[in-house]
């Protein structure tokens, strides 16, 4: 024993003498050990420098701006050339815009080692694989060597604690910068409260518990470090957080709680789609509450049981950066925005939110938000964007957008960069970018584009840098006359386009006096390759600079192939073939015409024709060999049934079900309800119940409020319920409105039910009208259960 605490003695001395060299000595980038340089003081974050110590930084960027008003410095692959980002494809978990907390500590490393050195401000015992117990001889070895008082910059990540070191960490009383990531803190012990919580360290300001293997916190975990402002929780299990933990930080403005990692152990565990509905981290609906001056929420790739959604409302007034992005929402509502302040938003790869999209979707944030990142996210239509006249960024690359419209970037006058990449966007005939003075930047790399118009030229002209490979461009003249002259490569994979005699005038008009340049753009992403153009009659892929055909001149219009004057040849021909031109072209249109009328008319029952196809193709997935999920009885006129009602309501319309409708039935009028909180039956899954009782029951009635379409699982009902009843051939479904619909909240299973069922209202005012609304439905019920 006598001979482990020598050897661990000298050790530490050995680490004490490297960790208090002379910044002169050593500095450590991101790539390891090397000569000191000097550093710029407009290099170093705020996180890093400002102390009496020197700051190198970890060679990671910075995306947020470094002056109010100042440039985002966000690395946009949609702007970095070549084809796919390089790893893109390989990545299982999607990259958000605010990345991970690296971006966001320059004073340590992605391997948890100090990149500040100078005296004893610093102390790095990162990396040395030291136990509990290790770790506690290390700091009292160092206690007669160094004043650890003075330490403002502590490291002991990526060692092989499993207790939180707290009796260590009341040596370091003035630390303001701490990092334990790294290490699996597994055993924080609730008997044992010095182990279960932070010390008192009152200038504490930068905590990194990122892949400590946390699965859940105390409620007073951050009572005794008041004077936080930045936490980085990241690449944790935790499932759950106390409603009070946050209580404590009213100071804080950083918050990063993304990539948690909550898979669940048991039932939740089995291969059901609808498990998706209740999986995921749960947060109290006031969690965020206590925290003030929060500016930055991190909440990417972590996914929100269906519940938690309801704690963004109480998101402060003061944030501005936020990430919602791969977090399962399943739509844009208001109380996600009341912050009104938001700058920089992501809620990319949240694939349920598109078809909730309207113009009004984000006009609470119409005087903040500047940078939008809505990849990957089925997106169709862009009518939503016409609030959003300070946007500066915008990334919707991997949607499913196929035409563009000048009215949808009429309010953009701010717009600096848009990437519409990996879409199906094609040519388009009308000016759209035209009130878009500030965009220099625009990529349309993989989109549809076969032709260039003279529209999207004039575009192309007001840009800096833009993209278009991957377009599967028809060969012609036009477009050789667009690649012809460039002329150097001006950088890595960037190309300068000469400029063109392409004549417009002010109003988008050919005009001889005013000539559209395009010698200002570079094509970012040129390469032969992805640059090719495709001759539709031989179906071959071609160099549009080999064209043969095309005589360049360059005083001639970029897009201008005019035929000649002296042309007469052939034009008995065409003049005979104009009449049966005409004829053809008339009998089409007409044709168009009545099936445009037509879908027009039946448009809305089409979409619920297609809507129920969908509906019965997922319902099919529960038929297997080993196990029968729906029950086929129901089919059989003389199936037995338990229950006069199956009742589908929300928990919020509890009260009035247990209340009104349940006396009121079986109290006086002997009708069986089917209720889910009294008849399912114990041992069997949520979604077998919900089916046996539905084919166990004469009719069915669901309960619709506001609640009710909130309720994911009393959506599911109302969709099954509309399936059973056609694949039983039965018509018995009793419509019970608790309160008026808003049209923009009705979903297209609920209009076209309304549309085509006759449905009962609840009365709120008088006795009489409430006596006339049980008699109504005592009749229906009673003429069903004959």
């Amino acid at each position: 024993m006598e001979a482990l605490d020598t050897l661990v003695r000298k050790l530490a001395l050995a680490v004490a003498v490297f960790l208090v060299l002379p910044p002169s000595a050593l500095r450590r980038s991101r790539f390891g050990v090397t000569a000191a340089s000097p550093v710029d003081a407009a290099d170093c974050d705020l996180l890093g420098c400002g102390g009496p110590y020197d700051c190198y930084g970890n060679g990671w960027p910075n995306f947020l701006p470094r002056t109010p008003g100042g440039r985002y410095n966000i690395p946009l692959s949609a702007f970095d050339g070549g084809s796919e980002p390089a790893g893109e494809q390989q990545q299982e978990t999607p990259v958000c815009l605010l990345g991970t907390a690296n971006n966001y500590l320059p004073w340590v490393t992605d391997e948890g080692r100090l990149t500040v050195r100078k005296g004893h401000q610093a102390l790095d015992l990162s990396n040395l694989r030291f136990t509990d117990r290790g770790i506690w001889a290390l700091v009292q070895s160092f206690a007669p060597l160094m004043p650890l008082e003075e330490v403002q910059h502590l490291s002991m990540a990526n060692n092989e604690l499993t207790l939180l070191p707290s009796p260590s960490l009341k040596k370091f009383p003035n630390v303001r910068l701490l990092s334990l990531r790294g290490n699996a803190f597994t055993n924080l012990d609730a008997e044992r409260e010095v182990f279960n919580k932070l010390p008192t360290l009152p200038m504490l300001r930068v905590l990194d518990m990122r892949n400590c293997s946390l699965r859940a916190l105390s409620g007073d975990f951050f009572g005794n470090v008041s004077g936080l402002q930045y936490l980085f929780l990241s690449n944790n299990r935790i499932t759950t957080l106390p409603m009070e933990i946050f209580y404590p930080l009213r100071s804080l403005l950083h918050l990063d709680l993304s990539h948690m990692d909550t898979r669940r152990i048991g039932e939740e565990r089995i291969e059901n789609p609808f498990m998706k509905l209740i999986a995921g981290m749960e947060l109290n609906h006031n969690l965020f509450l206590p925290l003030q001056t929060l500016t930055f929420l991190d909440l990417s790739n972590t996914r929100l049981e269906y519940q938690a959604f309801i704690a963004l409302r109480s998101v402060q007034r003061r944030v501005k950066y936020v990430s919602y992005c791969n977090i399962g929402l399943p739509a844009i509502v208001d109380y996600l925005f009341v912050a009104k302040s938001i700058e920089m938003l992501d809620i990319s790869y949240n694939v349920g939110v598109a078809q909730s999209l309207h113009r009004a979707s984000f006009a609470l944030l119409k005087d903040s938000l500047e940078v939008l990142y809505f990849r990957d996210s089925m997106v169709q239509q862009l009518s939503w964007l016409g609030p959003l006249a300070k946007l500066r960024v915008l990334n919707l690359r991997g949607n499913i957008l196929r035409t563009l419209h000048r009215e949808n970037f009429a309010n953009l006058t701010s717009l600096e960069q848009l990437d519409l990449s990996y879409n199906y966007i094609s040519a388009w005939n009308q000016q759209i970018l035209t009130h878009s003075g500030a965009l220099r930047n625009v990529n349309l790399r993989n989109n549809s584009i076969v032709i260039l118009t003279t529209d999207m030229l004039h575009d192309f002209s007001r840009l800096t840098n833009m993209g278009l490979g991957g377009n599967t461009i028809q060969c012609s003249c036009n477009y050789l006359k667009f690649l012809h002259n460039i002329l150097n490569n001006t950088g890595a994979g960037a190309y300068t386009i000469s400029a063109e005699p392409l004549i417009v005038d002010k109003a988008g008009q050919l005009s001889p006096s005013i000539k559209l340049s395009l010698e200002n753009v570079q094509l970012f992403d040129y390469d032969q390759s992805e640059y090719f153009c495709m001759n539709f009659t031989s179906n071959q892929k071609m160099d549009p600079l080999q064209l043969q055909d095309c005589l360049v001149i360059d005083d001639e219009f970029i897009n201008a192939e005019l035929p000649e004057a002296d042309a007469d040849e052939g034009a008995a021909a065409a003049t005979q073939s104009k009449t049966l031109v005409y004829v053809f072209v008339s009998v089409a249109i007409s044709f168009l015409v009545v099936c445009a009328f037509g879908l027009y008319y039946y448009w809305f029952h089409l979409k619920y024709f297609f809507k129920i196809v969908k509906n019965s193709a997922v319902l099919s997935f529960f038929n297997d060999d080993n196990k029968l999920y729906l029950d086929k009885s129901g089919l059989l006129k003389e199936a037995d049934f338990h229950y006069d009602v199956f009742v589908s309501y929300s928990n919020a319309d509890r009260t009035w079900v247990l209340d009104q409708l349940l006396p009121n039935m079986e109290g006086v009028s002997q009708i069986n309800l089917c209720l889910h909180e009294r008849d399912f039956e114990v041992g069997y899954g949520i979604l077998e119940n919900i089916i046996s009782c539905m084919d166990r029951s004469r009719c069915l009635m669901l309960i619709v409020s506001e609640s009710f379409l909130l309720s994911h699982w009393c959506q599911f009902e109302m969709h099954l319920a509309q399936h059973r009843l056609m694949e039983t051939r039965r018509d018995e479904l009793i419509l019970v409105l608790l309160q008026d619909i808003p049209r923009r909240k009705c979903p297209k299973t609920l209009s076209y039910l309304l549309k085509t069922k006759t449905y009962i209202k609840w009365p709120a005012g008088s006795d009489g009208e409430q006596l006339l609304f049980w008699k109504r439905l005592h009749k229906s019920l009673l003429a069903a259960k004959t």
